[in-house]
């Protein structure tokens, strides 16, 4: 006969695994969106034996400066509670479950309609200039200081910035000067999550580490960044004011052989950012996790989770 196993608390396929605890305010509602493309997310679990209290946490689309995001349709177990939390800007849904008996399957699917605007680079880039760190609100700010695995603080990081530095050069060109020296210097290599400082010192890394040594170096020589993240992929954007005074996010695509400013991506915004912090978890996060626990199971083998939507690509590659 199968051992019985146990559980006071298990973490379910979680990237990493978190506490439960008190979550932060719920996100007032999205804008009605009437155009723009389905996004489906949520996530299927099976258990083998009585499970209490499962709590699901996962990313959804939010509303950003380039996109608008809105929830159309909701799938959820019978007893199962769902509301929205806001983690800085990025919108996590929380999902409660109360019970499950042994055998059963509990499927939750979220449906959004997600406008998002293409990405395209400045019409006149040599006339962006940057926001001078005093002018910049507290949410702005933060995009000049280190966050988990972006060690912009690093000496080896500020060296760099530091050598690439070109005083009588244009904001786009001095940016741009950060992007070909990562472009020049880590070969694209899928693996672990490894930062910003591991991608300098071996020299390759997958979309993560590029964008994590772009936004280092943006940080380290004052210019506002943070990453953009999409199902399966992210980038980083950087940020500038036009001839009005305007602020301008400029998105940057690492991978592939796309031209500075430019990017194939539409695929929903899930997160901006790269400091989290996550209620449960005494540390910053560099993102938002898809995370699950029960905290109490009592079945012959593990439960079984699979989350919607499957694992992403990177986009592709530019025309040559």
């Amino acid at each position: 006969m199968a051992k019985t196993l146990s559980y006071s608390l298990i973490i379910v396929l979680a990237i990493a695994g978190n506490a439960m605890a008190q979550f932060g305010p719920i996100e007032t509602p999205a804008t009605q969106v009437t155009d723009g493309q389905v996004f489906e997310t949520g996530f299927s679990l099976q258990v083998a034996g009585t499970a209490l209290g499962v709590t699901a946490t996962f990313p959804v689309p939010a509303n950003w400066e380039d996109q608008q995001a809105e929830l159309v349709h909701e799938e959820l177990p019978k007893g199962a509670n769902l509301r929205f939390v806001n983690l800085d800007g990025t919108r996590q849904a929380k999902v409660d479950i109360p019970r499950l008996a042994a055998g059963d399957i509990a499927k939750v699917l979220l449906r959004f309609r997600v406008a998002r605007e293409a990405v395209t680079p400045p019409s006149d880039p040599q006339q962006l200039t940057l926001p001078a760190s005093e002018d910049l609100d507290r949410d702005q700010r933060k995009y000049l200081l280190p966050s988990p695995f972006v060690e912009s603080r690093d000496a080896k990081i500020t060296g760099v910035a530091n050598s690439l530095a070109m005083p009588s050069a244009t904001p786009w060109d001095q940016v741009k000067a950060y992007y070909d020296f990562v472009h020049q210097n880590v070969t694209y290599e899928n693996g672990p999550m490894k930062g910003a400082v591991a991608a300098l010192d071996e020299g390759r890394g997958d979309c993560e580490e590029m964008t994590t040594l772009f936004v280092a170096l943006c940080r380290a020589g004052d210019v506002p960044a943070r990453t953009v993240w999409v199902p399966g992929h992210c980038y980083p954007e950087f940020l500038t004011k036009t001839a009005d005074g305007t602020d301008r996010w400029v998105a940057v695509e690492m991978t592939g052989n796309w031209p500075f400013g430019q990017s194939p991506e539409q695929r929903p915004i899930l997160q901006k950012g790269d400091n989290f912090r996550i209620p449960g978890s005494r540390k910053p996060q560099h993102y938002v996790k898809q995370e699950l626990a029960i905290r109490d199971y009592k079945g012959t083998t593990p439960p079984v989770v699979t989350w919607l939507p499957a694992p992403g690509k990177e986009p592709p590659r530019a025309a040559q």
